[in-house]
């Protein structure tokens, strides 16, 4: 760390202690649970419990949407019997989903682009947003990064980005546009990030479209201008990390990688660790649910189903049973030596989950690592038009094999299934900087009748 980014981190801390200490408390929470020596099951149930049990009687108590569900508290396990919900409900209910206890003038705002999904604000309070900081110096510090240290964000840059430029350096936090993604733009990019991390280095975190810009930039470039960066760890999230990706970013700038699952309305949900895309949940804050794709039931361990959560510390805008609208699957990994459930075959939004000639759903990664065979694919799309038919958008200045194309997805989505192959110039970044590889216009259009 440079002499001002232990300034930072000093001055973080202070004024930390100054209010309470609240943050460091937070993060006992979350080193007490997710640390390298955390809590047995039978102890994170008890407090799951604990904390459940005072999350449901404040919403009773105070949330008009929960005030007739009081007798669900002395059942067993009454999280189990409250209602599911999401985005749309919790828009379109307003005020009836906001506890009374709390002035809305005095609650932070967290809105949702809505790119992939449906857009809207939810509150938070002090002591939630506390939870949401320690969850970055948590998570990010499995990387090594310590509070003060240099940040760069590549996300689409506009106008109501919360942090104003004052903040920006106070916070040692630098914004970079990443809607450029041509090989001038990763370029610009690459002798910006030089610049930024000359000193004490830097942290990057970023979607994973825009890192694999920047593999497909290294392939044609090669990788010196990355090795004149002092990267120390790099986040990717808010899309699937491809392997190949991972690989490229941790070769060219010699520093770790990993995927985050978060979103803006509650805050860092999983990140990953030993296996690529498999996600240690965050048990200190959330507790999380996969139920079944068509009902309320838990799926079983290894079936795709909807991830829902209840988060723990936000009482402002209580969210229990929050349906997230990403998909993901449970699955038993070890971690330090002890067995647990981490989310594996994450599917990102459930909206842009496709399915086989038989009405199964499919891992995005069936889909992505089949494009590791054709390197001169510069980017692709994959549609699922209607049952069984489908189309395949990709833009490559190479021929193509397009009967060996369409065989391999075929033995993804079934021999009876109709492919197209379409070819554009380019496949466009949303409003929010991201990039959708896999589309479903049949489950969008059933949403909308």
């Amino acid at each position: 760390m440079t002499i001002s980014e232990h300034f930072r981190n000093s001055a973080f801390w202070l004024r930390d202690k100054l209010h309470g200490g609240k943050v460091a408390a937070a993060l006992d929470i979350l080193n007490r649970i997710e640390g390298e020596h955390g809590m047995s099951d039978r102890d994170i149930e008890a407090y799951h419990d604990e904390q459940l049990i005072k999350l449901l009687r404040h919403c009773v108590e105070t949330v008009p949407a929960y005030s007739e569900l009081g007798c669900l508290l002395d059942s067993a396990k009454p999280i189990n019997k409250w209602p599911v919900v999401n985005k749309s409900m919790l828009k379109n209910g307003g005020e009836v989903y906001m506890s009374d206890k709390y002035d809305r003038q005095n609650l932070v705002s967290m809105s949702t682009s809505g790119s992939t999904g449906t857009p809207f604000t939810c509150w938070q309070d002090a002591e939630k947003k506390r939870h949401v900081n320690a969850e970055v110096l948590f998570y990010t510090g499995k990387l090594g990064y310590k509070v003060g240290q240099r940040l760069i964000y590549f996300r689409s840059v506009v106008k109501n980005i919360s942090k104003s430029s004052l903040k920006q350096l106070l916070h040692n936090i630098f914004l970079i546009d990443c809607k450029d993604l041509t090989d001038e733009g990763i370029r610009s990019k690459l002798s910006e990030i030089k610049r930024l991390s000359a000193n004490g280095g830097t942290y990057i975190l970023s979607y994973a479209s825009t890192l694999d810009a920047f593999r497909k930039y290294f392939e044609k470039h090669g990788t010196d201008e990355a090795r004149q960066c002092k990267v120390l760890g790099i986040i990717s999230g808010s899309e699937m990390l491809q392997d190949i990706t991972r690989e490229s970013m941790a070769k060219a700038f010699g520093c770790k990688v990993v995927s985050r699952y978060s979103n803006e309305e509650n805050g860092f949900l999983a990140q990953d660790d030993k296996e690529n895309n498999v996600f240690i949940h965050n048990r200190a804050n959330y507790y999380i649910e996969i139920l079944k794709l068509d009902s309320d039931e838990p799926a079983e361990m290894g079936q795709i189903g909807r991830v829902v959560l209840t988060d723990l510390y936000n009482y402002a805008m209580p969210m229990v049973r929050y349906d997230t609208g990403d998909v993901g699957a449970w699955q038993e990994v070890t971690v330090n030596g002890v067995k647990r459930r981490a989310i594996g075959q994450f599917g990102g939004r459930k909206v842009d989950m496709i399915f086989d000639c038989k009405g199964n759903a499919i891992s995005p990664h069936a889909v992505t690592n089949n494009m590791w065979k054709y390197p001169f694919i510069k980017q692709f799309q994959f549609i699922q038009e209607d049952s069984g038919i489908y189309t395949l958008r990709i833009n490559t200045d190479n021929p193509v094999d397009e009967g060996e194309l369409i065989n391999t997805y075929k033995a993804i989505v079934g021999q009876d299934a109709s492919i197209t192959i379409e070819y554009c110039d380019e496949i466009p970044v949303l409003a929010s900087g991201k990039r959708r590889y896999i589309v479903n216009k049949m489950r969008a259009a059933k949403n909308q009748k």
